[in-house]
C-alpha cells in the first residue's frame, strides 16, 4: 500500500475511534429520544452505553480513554439529576453542569499535564505535538477555551437560577452558542497565527532570523583603507 494510502487509512481511522470516543452516548442518547422514551430512561441508557465502550475501549488500549471516561461521566451526572427529581428548573441546570465540568476539565489539563487540545490532535494525527509552538498554542487554546465554557456555564446556570423556567428554557440555549462559536473561531484564527509567525509575540518560525530590535540602524562598513 502506497505512504499516502496508508497515511490517509490511519487518519481516517483515527478520525473514526475520535467521533466514537465523543459521540457513542449522544447518538444512544437522542437515538432513545426520537424513539420515544422519556429522559430519564435515555440518559440512563446513554450512560451504560458510555459505560460498556468505556470498557471495551479499555480492554483493547490497555488503559481508560480519558475522553470516554468524561462522556460517561458527563452522561451519568445527567442521568443521576433525571433520576432524582422531576423539577424543571434543575432538569434545566443538567447541561450548565456538564459544559462546567468539561471547562474545568480544560482548565485542569491546561495548568497541568497535558494540554486538552493538544490531547485531541495526538488522537487525531497518532503522535504528540513535537513543535514547541504548538505545544504553546495547545496550553493557551485549552486555558482560553476552558475559561470562556466555564464563564458560559456559570453564566447560564444563574440565568436557570433566577429567570423563569419558561424563559430560561428559551434564553440560555442561545447563549451557549453565542459563546461557543466565537471561541471556536478565535482558536481556529489565533493559531493560524502563531503558526504564521503574525501574531504578538509568537516566535519565529523555524530557518528564520528574529528581526533585531536594538540599536540604530546601521549601514554597511566602510571599505578599509
Amino acid at each position: 500500500m502506497e505512504p499516502s494510502r496508508t497515511h490517509r487509512t490511519g487518519r481516517l481511522a483515527r478520525l473514526t475511534r475520535l467521533a466514537l470516543d465523543l459521540g457513542v452516548a449522544s447518538f444512544v442518547y437522542y437515538g432513545c429520544v426520537l424513539a420515544g422514551l422519556d429522559t430519564p430512561p435515555a440518559l440512563l441508557t446513554a450512560s451504560a452505553a458510555a459505560a460498556v465502550w468505556l470498557g471495551a475501549t479499555t480492554l483493547y488500549d490497555r488503559r481508560a480513554d480519558a475522553l470516554a471516561l468524561a462522556m460517561l461521566l458527563m452522561y451519568g451526572l445527567s442521568a443521576v439529576l433525571a433520576a432524582l427529581t422531576a423539577e424543571p428548573r434543575l432538569l434545566l441546570l443538567r447541561d450548565p453542569l456538564a459544559s462546567g465540568l468539561a471547562g474545568l476539565v480544560f482548565l485542569v489539563s491546561g495548568l497541568r499535564g497535558t494540554p486538552a487540545t493538544g490531547y485531541l490532535a495526538d488522537r487525531l494525527h497518532g503522535h504528540p505535538p513535537g513543535d514547541v509552538r504548538l505545544r504553546r498554542v495547545h496550553r493557551t487554546q485549552t486555558l482560553v477555551l476552558g475559561a470562556g465554557i466555564t464563564a458560559e456555564s456559570l453564566a447560564r446556570a444563574l440565568l436557570v437560577c433566577t429567570l423563569p423556567v419558561a424563559t430560561a428554557a428559551a434564553v440560555t440555549p442561545p447563549l451557549e452558542y453565542a459563546v461557543l462559536v466565537p471561541l471556536a473561531a478565535w482558536t481556529v484564527l489565533w493559531r493560524r497565527r502563531i503558526l504564521s509567525g503574525t501574531a504578538p509575540g509568537s516566535p519565529p518560525r523555524p530557518g528564520t532570523v528574529a528581526p533585531s530590535t536594538g540599536g540604530a540602524h546601521q549601514g554597511p562598513r566602510p571599505a578599509p583603507r
